[in-house]
Protein backbone atom coordinates (compact mmCIF):
# COMPACT_ATOMS: atom_id res chain seq x y z
CA UNK A 1 0.00 0.00 0.00
CA UNK A 2 1.59 3.52 -1.00
CA UNK A 3 1.40 6.43 0.93
CA UNK A 4 -0.23 8.83 -1.29
CA UNK A 5 1.31 11.83 0.66
CA UNK A 6 4.52 10.76 -1.09
CA UNK A 7 3.21 10.01 -4.47
CA UNK A 8 1.26 13.54 -4.20
CA UNK A 9 4.48 14.89 -3.59
CA UNK A 10 6.70 13.54 -6.38
CA UNK A 11 3.71 14.41 -8.63
CA UNK A 12 3.07 18.19 -7.42
CA UNK A 13 7.14 18.80 -8.05
CA UNK A 14 6.70 17.56 -12.48
CA UNK A 15 3.15 19.37 -12.88
CA UNK A 16 5.21 22.54 -11.08
CA UNK A 17 8.40 21.69 -12.60
CA UNK A 18 10.22 22.29 -9.63
CA UNK A 19 10.45 22.07 -5.60
CA UNK A 20 10.03 25.31 -4.50
CA UNK A 21 6.43 25.59 -6.34
CA UNK A 22 5.47 22.37 -5.48
CA UNK A 23 6.28 23.04 -1.78
CA UNK A 24 4.02 26.29 -2.50
CA UNK A 25 1.15 24.54 -4.08
CA UNK A 26 1.08 21.48 -1.16
CA UNK A 27 1.70 24.15 1.67
CA UNK A 28 5.07 22.62 3.05
CA UNK A 29 8.78 22.99 2.60
CA UNK A 30 10.92 22.18 0.00
CA UNK A 31 12.49 20.25 2.37
CA UNK A 32 9.89 18.47 3.66
CA UNK A 33 8.81 17.96 -0.75
CA UNK A 34 12.12 16.21 -0.98
CA UNK A 35 12.09 14.27 1.87
CA UNK A 36 8.72 12.50 0.70
CA UNK A 37 10.39 11.70 -2.77
CA UNK A 38 13.46 9.94 -0.76
CA UNK A 39 11.20 8.32 1.35
CA UNK A 40 9.38 7.28 -1.98
CA UNK A 41 12.42 5.84 -4.03
CA UNK A 42 13.31 3.79 -0.88
CA UNK A 43 10.12 2.61 -0.71
CA UNK A 44 9.96 1.54 -4.14
CA UNK A 45 13.75 0.58 -4.23
CA UNK A 46 14.63 2.78 -7.61
CA UNK A 47 14.78 6.15 -8.66
CA UNK A 48 11.32 7.98 -9.92
CA UNK A 49 12.81 11.19 -10.42
CA UNK A 50 15.91 13.06 -12.73
CA UNK A 51 17.13 15.98 -10.38
CA UNK A 52 17.48 18.46 -13.46
CA UNK A 53 15.55 21.82 -14.51
CA UNK A 54 13.06 21.23 -14.78
CA UNK A 55 13.26 17.70 -13.08
CA UNK A 56 11.88 14.95 -14.79
CA UNK A 57 9.96 11.35 -14.39
CA UNK A 58 11.93 8.23 -15.23
CA UNK A 59 10.28 5.24 -16.73
CA UNK A 60 9.27 4.21 -13.10
CA UNK A 61 8.13 7.95 -12.30
CA UNK A 62 5.92 8.12 -15.18
CA UNK A 63 4.22 4.49 -14.17
CA UNK A 64 3.68 6.38 -10.64
CA UNK A 65 2.06 9.78 -12.31
CA UNK A 66 -0.59 7.17 -13.77
CA UNK A 67 -1.58 5.57 -10.65
CA UNK A 68 -1.84 8.63 -8.52
CA UNK A 69 -3.76 10.44 -11.52
CA UNK A 70 -6.11 7.41 -11.92
CA UNK A 71 -6.78 7.50 -7.74
CA UNK A 72 -7.29 11.31 -8.23
CA UNK A 73 -10.39 10.58 -10.77
CA UNK A 74 -11.53 7.73 -8.91
CA UNK A 75 -11.73 9.82 -5.24
CA UNK A 76 -13.16 12.27 -6.59
CA UNK A 77 -15.96 10.15 -7.76
CA UNK A 78 -16.06 8.25 -4.77
CA UNK A 79 -16.57 11.76 -2.97
CA UNK A 80 -19.35 12.23 -4.89
CA UNK A 81 -20.88 8.74 -4.29
CA UNK A 82 -20.86 9.08 -0.97
CA UNK A 83 -22.20 12.97 -0.76
CA UNK A 84 -24.98 12.26 -2.78
CA UNK A 85 -27.39 13.66 -1.00
CA UNK A 86 -25.55 17.29 -0.68
CA UNK A 87 -24.37 19.36 -3.59
CA UNK A 88 -21.90 17.26 -6.43
CA UNK A 89 -18.85 18.82 -6.04
CA UNK A 90 -16.43 19.18 -9.49
CA UNK A 91 -13.99 16.55 -10.93
CA UNK A 92 -11.06 17.10 -13.03
CA UNK A 93 -10.87 15.52 -16.08
CA UNK A 94 -7.18 15.71 -17.56
CA UNK A 95 -7.65 15.88 -21.34
CA UNK A 96 -5.05 15.76 -24.54
CA UNK A 97 -6.01 16.95 -28.03
CA UNK A 98 -4.55 18.66 -30.81
CA UNK A 99 -4.81 22.49 -31.27
CA UNK A 100 -7.31 22.37 -34.38
CA UNK A 101 -9.58 20.32 -32.66
CA UNK A 102 -10.09 22.89 -29.38
CA UNK A 103 -10.15 25.54 -31.94
CA UNK A 104 -13.01 24.62 -34.09
CA UNK A 105 -15.38 21.15 -32.81
CA UNK A 106 -14.64 20.21 -29.35
CA UNK A 107 -16.40 22.87 -26.96
CA UNK A 108 -19.43 22.47 -28.94
CA UNK A 109 -19.29 18.55 -28.47
CA UNK A 110 -19.03 18.40 -24.85
CA UNK A 111 -20.27 21.55 -23.28
CA UNK A 112 -23.20 20.73 -22.40
CA UNK A 113 -21.83 17.66 -20.70
CA UNK A 114 -19.29 19.75 -18.82
CA UNK A 115 -21.90 21.88 -17.48
CA UNK A 116 -24.73 18.80 -16.54
CA UNK A 117 -21.32 17.04 -15.16
CA UNK A 118 -19.99 19.48 -13.01
CA UNK A 119 -16.29 18.39 -15.09
CA UNK A 120 -13.73 20.45 -14.78
CA UNK A 121 -11.13 20.33 -17.70
CA UNK A 122 -7.38 19.71 -17.71
CA UNK A 123 -6.42 20.35 -21.25
CA UNK A 124 -3.08 19.25 -22.25
CA UNK A 125 -2.44 20.15 -26.35
CA UNK A 126 -0.11 18.68 -28.75
CA UNK A 127 -0.08 17.85 -32.36
CA UNK A 128 -3.16 15.06 -33.25
CA UNK A 129 -0.07 12.20 -33.66
CA UNK A 130 1.68 12.95 -30.66
CA UNK A 131 -1.28 13.45 -27.66
CA UNK A 132 -1.63 9.52 -27.42
CA UNK A 133 1.76 9.62 -25.47
CA UNK A 134 -0.07 12.11 -22.93
CA UNK A 135 -2.32 8.68 -22.25
CA UNK A 136 0.84 6.00 -22.36
CA UNK A 137 2.33 8.31 -19.64
CA UNK A 138 -0.35 9.19 -17.31
CA UNK A 139 -0.77 12.57 -17.68
CA UNK A 140 -3.95 12.52 -18.79
CA UNK A 141 -7.05 10.33 -18.66
CA UNK A 142 -8.13 10.84 -21.81
CA UNK A 143 -6.85 11.81 -25.65
CA UNK A 144 -8.20 12.88 -29.14
CA UNK A 145 -5.07 11.59 -31.76
CA UNK A 146 -4.83 9.79 -34.72
CA UNK A 147 -3.37 6.65 -33.27
CA UNK A 148 -6.00 3.52 -34.33
CA UNK A 149 -4.68 0.98 -31.57
CA UNK A 150 -5.60 1.44 -28.10
CA UNK A 151 -3.22 0.69 -25.32
CA UNK A 152 -3.18 -1.49 -22.54
CA UNK A 153 -6.27 -0.89 -19.85
CA UNK A 154 -7.12 1.76 -22.12
CA UNK A 155 -10.23 2.22 -24.70
CA UNK A 156 -10.12 3.46 -28.15
CA UNK A 157 -13.50 4.99 -30.36
CA UNK A 158 -13.21 6.38 -33.58
CA UNK A 159 -15.12 10.02 -33.69
CA UNK A 160 -14.77 11.27 -37.08
CA UNK A 161 -12.43 12.85 -39.63
CA UNK A 162 -11.21 16.67 -39.67
CA UNK A 163 -10.41 17.01 -43.46
CA UNK A 164 -7.36 19.67 -44.37
CA UNK A 165 -6.54 21.82 -47.93
CA UNK A 166 -3.48 23.82 -48.01
CA UNK A 167 -5.50 27.54 -48.21
CA UNK A 168 -3.54 31.15 -49.30
CA UNK A 169 -5.06 34.27 -49.13
CA UNK A 170 -7.70 34.70 -52.49
CA UNK A 171 -5.70 38.42 -52.63
CA UNK A 172 -2.56 36.98 -52.77
CA UNK A 173 -3.22 34.12 -54.86
CA UNK A 174 -2.02 35.15 -58.34
CA UNK A 175 0.71 37.10 -57.19
CA UNK A 176 2.01 33.74 -55.51
CA UNK A 177 1.15 31.51 -58.53
CA UNK A 178 0.87 33.51 -61.72
CA UNK A 179 1.10 30.31 -63.48
CA UNK A 180 -0.95 28.41 -61.19
CA UNK A 181 0.68 25.37 -58.36
CA UNK A 182 3.90 24.50 -59.59
CA UNK A 183 6.84 23.23 -58.43
CA UNK A 184 9.10 26.12 -59.44
CA UNK A 185 6.56 28.20 -57.41
CA UNK A 186 6.65 26.62 -54.31
CA UNK A 187 10.23 27.73 -54.22
CA UNK A 188 9.35 31.07 -53.23
CA UNK A 189 6.41 30.51 -51.20
CA UNK A 190 6.66 30.52 -47.57
CA UNK A 191 4.90 27.46 -45.95
CA UNK A 192 3.08 28.63 -42.89
CA UNK A 193 3.47 25.28 -39.88
CA UNK A 194 2.50 24.81 -36.79
CA UNK A 195 5.70 23.54 -35.29
CA UNK A 196 8.33 21.34 -36.07
CA UNK A 197 5.97 18.36 -35.12
CA UNK A 198 3.39 19.31 -37.62
CA UNK A 199 3.57 16.98 -40.96
CA UNK A 200 0.53 18.02 -42.46
CA UNK A 201 2.28 19.98 -45.57
CA UNK A 202 4.82 17.48 -46.36
CA UNK A 203 0.99 14.46 -46.50
CA UNK A 204 0.01 17.31 -48.64
CA UNK A 205 3.63 17.59 -50.62
CA UNK A 206 3.69 14.10 -51.28
CA UNK A 207 0.39 13.39 -52.04
CA UNK A 208 0.31 16.60 -54.95
CA UNK A 209 3.66 15.74 -56.36
CA UNK A 210 5.20 12.42 -55.17
CA UNK A 211 7.63 13.65 -53.21
CA UNK A 212 8.40 16.01 -50.24
CA UNK A 213 11.58 17.16 -50.71
CA UNK A 214 11.11 20.27 -51.66
CA UNK A 215 13.22 23.84 -50.83
CA UNK A 216 10.76 26.42 -49.66
CA UNK A 217 10.74 29.37 -47.21
CA UNK A 218 9.21 28.08 -43.93
CA UNK A 219 7.47 30.29 -41.13
CA UNK A 220 6.34 29.11 -37.68
CA UNK A 221 3.22 30.23 -36.17
CA UNK A 222 2.07 27.87 -33.25
CA UNK A 223 -1.12 29.59 -32.36
CA UNK A 224 -4.76 28.68 -34.39
CA UNK A 225 -6.32 32.06 -34.83
CA UNK A 226 -2.88 33.84 -35.37
CA UNK A 227 -2.13 30.96 -37.72
CA UNK A 228 -5.26 31.44 -39.83
CA UNK A 229 -4.52 35.47 -39.41
CA UNK A 230 -0.70 35.09 -41.02
CA UNK A 231 -2.35 33.20 -44.03
CA UNK A 232 -5.15 35.62 -44.85
CA UNK A 233 -2.65 38.94 -44.69
CA UNK A 234 -0.77 36.77 -47.33
CA UNK A 235 2.15 35.65 -45.67
CA UNK A 236 2.29 32.35 -47.23
CA UNK A 237 0.23 29.78 -47.41
CA UNK A 238 -0.83 26.71 -44.42
CA UNK A 239 -2.92 23.62 -44.03
CA UNK A 240 -6.37 24.16 -42.43
CA UNK A 241 -9.33 22.00 -41.72
CA UNK A 242 -12.34 22.46 -43.63
CA UNK A 243 -14.75 23.15 -40.45
CA UNK A 244 -12.84 26.41 -39.77
CA UNK A 245 -11.77 27.83 -43.40
CA UNK A 246 -14.84 26.96 -45.33
CA UNK A 247 -17.08 30.03 -44.37
CA UNK A 248 -13.49 32.09 -45.39
CA UNK A 249 -13.85 30.54 -48.65
CA UNK A 250 -17.00 31.14 -49.36
CA UNK A 251 -16.99 34.99 -48.52
CA UNK A 252 -13.69 34.77 -51.34
CA UNK A 253 -10.97 35.24 -48.61
CA UNK A 254 -9.00 32.12 -48.66
CA UNK A 255 -8.46 29.91 -52.00
CA UNK A 256 -7.43 26.19 -51.92
CA UNK A 257 -4.44 26.35 -53.19
CA UNK A 258 -3.98 22.47 -54.02
CA UNK A 259 -6.99 21.46 -55.10
CA UNK A 260 -8.68 18.83 -55.53
CA UNK A 261 -5.77 17.21 -52.96
CA UNK A 262 -7.16 16.80 -49.69
CA UNK A 263 -5.68 14.88 -46.47
CA UNK A 264 -8.15 13.69 -44.57
CA UNK A 265 -7.05 12.57 -40.25
CA UNK A 266 -8.88 10.40 -38.86
CA UNK A 267 -9.69 10.89 -35.38
CA UNK A 268 -9.71 8.47 -32.52
CA UNK A 269 -10.63 8.92 -28.65
CA UNK A 270 -8.30 6.99 -26.02
CA UNK A 271 -9.41 6.64 -22.48
CA UNK A 272 -8.56 4.75 -19.04
CA UNK A 273 -10.78 1.31 -18.99
CA UNK A 274 -11.24 2.58 -15.55
CA UNK A 275 -15.18 2.93 -14.20
CA UNK A 276 -15.49 6.62 -14.49
CA UNK A 277 -18.35 8.55 -14.26
CA UNK A 278 -17.25 11.85 -15.99
CA UNK A 279 -15.16 9.49 -18.53
CA UNK A 280 -18.66 7.77 -19.44
CA UNK A 281 -20.29 10.85 -20.14
CA UNK A 282 -17.69 12.94 -22.22
CA UNK A 283 -17.08 9.57 -24.23
CA UNK A 284 -20.75 9.13 -25.16
CA UNK A 285 -20.29 13.25 -26.01
CA UNK A 286 -17.37 12.90 -28.43
CA UNK A 287 -18.65 9.73 -30.16
CA UNK A 288 -22.84 11.25 -30.63
CA UNK A 289 -21.41 14.64 -31.71
CA UNK A 290 -18.57 13.06 -34.47
CA UNK A 291 -20.87 15.13 -37.34
CA UNK A 292 -19.38 18.28 -36.05
CA UNK A 293 -15.94 17.21 -37.21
Amino acid sequence: MYDYKLLEAFTAVIDNKGFDKAAQVLYITQSAVSQRIKQLEETLGQIILVRGTPPTPTEAGRKIIAHFNKVKLLESELSNDIEQNEVRSYTTVPIGLNADTLATWFFDAVGETILKNKILLDLHIDDQDETHRMLKDGDVAGCITTRDKAFQSCTCTYIGTMTYRMYCSAESYDKLFPDGLTTEALKDVPFIIYNDKDSLHLQMLKKAFGRTNFEYPKMYIPAVDQYLDAVLRGFGIGMMPDNQCMPLVERGLLKDVFAPHIIETPLYWHRWTLTSAPLDVLTKALTKKHLLI
